[in-house]
């Protein structure tokens, strides 16, 4: 919040863009957790009442380079949430990883409260998206085809 207040503060043309649940085939992330965790136990507990869309970085990336090209054409900046779709669980999550990956890990669904972490998680982080489509012409990625390129990227 500090960061994007000090954005709007420096006064110039700017864009924010709010995500979520952002994946990659580098650096730690949810999706190469799964894949370790998966290739070395027959299953895992994952939470199952935290709702939100599991976003590729590299979508966001595209995102952010489309929205910054029509910022150059006179597009207005702004704040804006990005996030992949459709929304999901993080253990429907982790069922798609492991069916994409063709690992037999089976995952047991459990409740935020069976799964306590330092810092509290929302149930729902799902994102409102419309206004960045409506801006820009900027639609919700399919995380499902972004996890398919993940698990190839890995595997190369």
């Amino acid at each position: 919040l500090a960061g994007e207040q000090g954005i709007r503060a420096a006064g110039g043309r700017h864009l924010i863009l709010r995500t979520s649940w952002v994946v990659s085939a580098h650096g730690a992330n949810f999706v190469k957790t799964m894949l370790r965790l998966g290739a070395e136990r027959d299953s895992l507990r994952v939470v199952a009442d935290q709702i939100g869309g599991p976003t590729p970085a590299a979508d966001i990336a595209d995102a952010l380079i489309t929205a910054a090209s029509a910022m150059t054409r006179g597009a207005e900046g702004g704040t804006y949430h990005f996030a992949g779709q459709p929304d999901t669980s993080w253990a429907d999550f982790a069922r798609a990883i492991m069916s994409e990956a063709g690992l037999p890990c089976r995952i047991e669904d459990i409740p935020t409260a069976e799964y306590p972490t330092p810092a509290r998680r929302p149930l729902n982080s799902r994102l409102d998206c419309r206004a960045l489509q409506s801006a820009f012409g900027i639609a919700r990625p399919d995380w499902r085809e972004g996890l398919a390129a993940i698990v190839r990227e890995l595997r190369a």
